[in-house]
């Protein structure tokens, strides 16, 4: 099936009906057709194709559509899919014209009603006008989605900020926490970066600063694993699921600095250079994310003040 094209379901128990259906939509060449033909099917449909727009008998086998539709509407509700809520179309279908069926239908969750037996020229203008809507919806989503990458992202280095950090370490500590997983924190700073700056000017500082993000990120080896630039010279990395691997890490970060070669008068060896603290632990609710930061700062203040171009772990890191 190309992409981009737009799902559509049909949920009919009779055959002949879902056929003549199925037969007429498929006329729209932006859309893609499947039939179910009972609420079970129905549902098991609605997890694996995810519909733009679901057409329902009012009668079903196994149950009536207005009770689908509260089923469909709790799933949308219950999903964390997304930032955004989810909200998929549906027009009824029935051979009988009850307004009171009809008001508990749109009370439901259901968005449009069609008389059966259905026009061909009424069903896909009504179809095409939903679909209109599910296209603007998606573009919205696409924009929103946009939106807060941007908004998580370091504008100089193009990484990850320090929203996303925070935001990051948080969910992993209680991930972590639920897991009895272990969690490791690293703080990195370019070495001697002020220094850098006044003797070569912002616009250097910023290239360099540009090169040290992206051989940090290139360090990283699991998906699982991020770095964010922290603010100004310094960056933080977040190590979920492990303790034993974060001197790894923190070795092949030190190192893709220090080949860079960038060159810096003030600097160890003459090059740019960076130092680099690490801390672990299990998280526990007696403890604090907090807590794990302030100890990878301390050793990262240790790793500063004794010679800075090396990497010092926190006591309860060593084996």
């Amino acid at each position: 099936m190309p992409a981009g094209k737009y799902q559509l379901l049909v949920v009919d128990s009779s055959s002949a009906n879902r056929q003549l259906i199925g037969e007429c939509l498929s006329q729209l060449d932006d859309a893609s057709v499947s039939l179910a033909a009972d609420g079970q099917s129905a549902v098991e449909l609605i997890a694996s194709i995810r519909p733009d727009l679901i057409l329902i008998d009012m009668n079903l086998r196994d149950t009536d559509g207005i009770s689908l539709v509260r089923r469909i509407r709790n799933r949308e509700q219950l999903s964390t899919e997304s930032d955004l809520n989810l909200w998929t179309p549906v027009i009824f279908l029935s051979s009988v014209m009850d307004e009171d069926m009809l008001a508990q239908g749109i009370i439901a969750g259901g968005d449009d009603f069609l008389h059966k037996p259905v026009s061909e020229i009424i069903l896909l203008a009504k179809v095409r006008a939903m679909l209109r809507i599910v296209g603007m919806q998606r573009d919205i989503h696409a924009a929103h989605r946009r939106l807060k990458q941007i908004a998580t992202l370091d504008g100089l280095t193009c990484i990850p900020n320090r929203r996303y950090f925070d935001d990051t370490l948080t969910t992993e500590w209680k991930r972590c926490q639920r897991a009895g997983a272990p969690l490791s924190l690293l703080l990195i700073d370019i070495d001697y970066f002020k220094q850098f700056n006044d003797a070569y000017g912002h616009q250097a500082g910023d290239q360099c600063l540009k090169a040290v993000a992206s051989a940090l990120n290139e360090s990283l080896f699991r998906v699982e694993d991020s770095v964010a630039r922290y603010g100004g010279e310094e960056f933080a990395a977040i190590l979920p699921g492990t303790a034993a691997g974060a001197l790894a890490v923190a070795e092949r970060m030190r190192a893709s600095t220090s080949e860079l070669r960038i060159p810096h008068k003030h600097g160890v060896d003459s090059f740019v250079s960076c130092s680099i603290g690490v801390a672990s632990t299990h998280p526990v609710a007696e403890q604090t994310a907090e807590q794990l930061l302030q100890a990878a700062d301390h050793s990262l203040y240790e790793a500063k003040h004794a010679g800075r171009n090396r990497i010092v772990l926190h006591p309860e890191c060593r084996g």
